[in-house]
């Protein structure tokens, strides 16, 4: 096997291999389709061999590939130690500060992220917007909020609020149908949902709970939350969001008959290896001190 040139190439294939197409790794890595193909051919250049077969599901590693990405995610893993490492008690961050957040959370963090970075212009401040739980431990991210009942596995943080969420529909749509007094009347309702692969959250997990005769049609499945709010808004069906985002929707209602149960804890956490870098510290500070200012916003209970 020839000399591999670039880990930038290393870097194309794992997403790839993880997201299923170069497409959708470009995404992933915020950078354009044709140079993660080019990255893709240099690599196949240098090993002498092909690192995927393109199947009806997306891009497929041979096993040539699946030991190359096996090598990269070493190469990964170890340099990601080694940062973790050297930011340590550090009283300084001199690379990007990631902070990861869902589509719903990332226009309320917006305003805060620049303030601290307008404060404090040494750092530079990247806001990171996933609704897949980031490997902290690959420095995918620094920081990351997490609506969830626990924070996850390897990392430390801390409690800063509850997430309530309610049922919502626009007023044409629950004119037109009803407004449903209980589950067992959602059967006369479409619904709109998050795919099945964000089982963390509520908007997703709760429809897989209930119980309703005959099955209520669904209408649309989103991947995003922001997705979702505009289906609802937009009269495609009825959906669970969160009241910050729902209650604050133009022209659409909360069903208040039905209960989407206990709201679940916002926290804020980062790797263990971060927790007394001093930027860090502070960032998480100035997240959670927001966070708690504005409880009654996401508890559901503002004016």
């Amino acid at each position: 096997m020839e000399e591999l040139r670039s880990f930038d190439s290393l870097a194309a294939m794992l997403a790839t291999l993880r997201s299923g197409s170069p497409s959708q790794a470009a995404r992933m890595l915020g950078r354009a389709p044709s140079s993660i193909y080019r990255a893709i051919d240099r690599l196949e250049e240098d090993v002498g061999t092909a690192l995927f077969v393109r199947v009806s599901t997306g891009w497929k590693a041979t096993d040539a590939g699946l030991k190359i990405a096996r090598l990269g995610e070493r190469m990964q893993i170890e340099i990601a130690e080694a940062e973790l490492a050297l930011l340590y008690r550090s009283q300084r961050f001199p690379a990007p500060l990631r902070v990861s957040t869902s589509d719903s959370f990332a226009s309320y963090l917006g305003p805060i992220l620049a303030q601290f970075a307008d404060a404090r212009p040494d750092v530079l401040v990247e806001l990171i917007v996933d609704n897949n739980v980031v490997d902290l431990g690959r420095r995918e991210a620094d920081i990351a909020i997490r609506p969830d009942k626990r924070p996850g596995d390897g990392v430390v943080g801390q409690r800063a609020g509850k997430l309530a969420h309610g049922l919502y529909g626009s007023r044409r749509v629950l004119k037109l149908h009803g407004m449903p007094a209980s589950r067992a009347e959602l059967s006369s309702h479409r619904i709109c949902v998050l795919t099945p692969g964000l089982p963390h959250f509520t908007a997703s997990g709760w429809w897989r709970e209930q119980k309703v005769a005959g099955g209520p049609s669904v209408s649309f499945v989103a991947n995003t939350e922001t997705a979702l709010a505009a289906a609802i808004r937009d009269g495609a069906g009825v959906g669970v969001l969160p009241r910050f985002t729902g209650d604050r929707l133009e022209g659409v209602m909360r069903i208040p008959t039905i209960e989407i149960g206990e709201p679940v804890d916002i926290w804020i956490v980062t790797h263990p290896s971060l927790r007394q870098n001093a930027v860090v510290r502070s960032l998480i500070r100035v997240l959670a001190s927001a966070i708690r200012r504005d409880a009654n916003l996401f508890a559901g209970s503002s004016n």
